[in-house]
């Protein structure tokens, strides 16, 4: 069986690669190129790219070794209109977008299903901490590093040519396969934040991408203006530090308004909410499965009981939890992914992120 495996450069990936070719199969790397080639010291997160010259090389020597080829495919044209766009698209509609799990959806498992088809592929496979039984996308065994979350938006018809070879695995077991078999990326780092914006500075990555941060009122949840800030762009809903305002306690943004030019900021239980518009919505089973399931509204948040009425939109939460519009929200039930969708502030929302 021939299997095409996405390898990143990371140890997830050729931990995948190196089990699946021990295994028997007849496997093939893709190494996928969506960001220009930047200067920076070998694994320093600060200046870590999207599949940087390091990764490149990287996947390329874990290839070699493990006796597979590796075709290194160009897609830096496709990222910049799918995924770098879309992000910018939505922090100028006052949401935070989840660049990773739209990237899942609209690069890396559309590359596989269409290089996949060329090469004559049977399967496909990733480094993700998820588990897949007939179809079935499972939480990891180790929640900590549980990826299924950021699977929740790619085509359930994806699924079936899957495999998963790490997904039970802790990943201490991972590293010590890497380095027990001389794969060079044994103790390497894993990826951190948004992986096109390397040192972090958003205000730098908005300016350099044409988006005009203007100054605005920063207002109290009265609507009392109390401050003002850089440019609304700057701010997403929960977010604590560098706004700028001293009130004598700890303040949060609790709302983004695009078309007024302000936020809004209020204590942290004026975050929490016991419901919220969802759309786009992408199910792996019917409908009346999310009438009584569970759901993250962050990756790292505990699963939440919920209720959602596909008619309204509208998800109704056991427990008030802190929606961030624009974040993806996953359904599960027994710990089996069911889909997922966008969390919204209300029912009109940004068309770029429509499937």
């Amino acid at each position: 069986m021939k299997v095409l495996v996405a390898m990143s450069g990371g140890v997830d990936s050729a931990v995948s690669a190196f089990l699946l070719k021990k295994a028997g199969y007849d496997v093939v790397g893709i190494h996928f190129k969506m960001e220009d080639d930047l200067f920076f010291s070998k694994y320093d997160l600060k200046k870590k790219v999207c599949c940087s010259p390091d990764d490149t090389m990287d996947a390329l020597k874990i290839s070699k070794k493990i006796g597979i080829p590796l075709d290194v495919v160009d897609l830096k044209k496709e990222f910049r209109e799918r995924i770098i766009q879309a992000f910018l698209d939505g922090y100028k509609a006052g949401i935070t977008p989840n660049p990773c799990a739209w990237c899942n959806k609209k690069m890396k498992f559309w590359a596989l299903e269409v290089f996949g088809d060329k090469m004559g592929s049977d399967r496909w496979a990733t480094g993700h901490y998820a588990i897949i039984k007939a179809g079935k996308v499972f939480m990891a065994n180790e929640i900590k590093k549980d990826q299924s979350y950021f699977l929740s938006l790619v085509e359930k018809k994806l699924f079936d040519r899957l495999i998963l070879p790490v997904g039970e695995m802790q990943k201490a077991d991972v590293r010590q396969i890497a380095i027990k078999n001389d794969l060079i990326v044994g103790a390497k780092p894993d990826s951190q934040d948004v992986c096109f914006i390397p040192d972090g500075d958003l205000g730098n990555f908005f300016r350099s991408n044409g988006v005009n941060l203007r100054a605005g009122p920063v207002m109290d949840v009265d609507g009392k203006i109390i401050g003002q800030h850089e440019g609304y762009q700057m701010y997403a809903v929960g977010q604590r530090k560098g706004i700028g305002i001293a009130t004598g306690e700890k303040v949060y943004v609790v709302d983004v308004d695009p078309l007024k030019n302000t936020i809004k900021v209020g204590k942290k239980s004026d975050l929490f909410k016991n419901h919220s518009y969802v759309k786009d919505l992408n199910l792996f089973v019917d409908k009346s499965y999310l009438l009584d399931c569970e759901c993250k509204v962050r990756s790292t948040s505990p699963l939440v009981k919920c209720s959602f009425d596909p008619e309204t939109g509208i998800v109704h939460f056991y427990e008030p939890v802190v929606p961030v519009p624009g974040q993806i929200i996953a359904f599960y039930k027994d710990k089996e992914l069911l889909g997922g969708g966008v969390l919204a502030k209300t029912d009109i929302y940004l068309n770029k992120f429509k499937s």
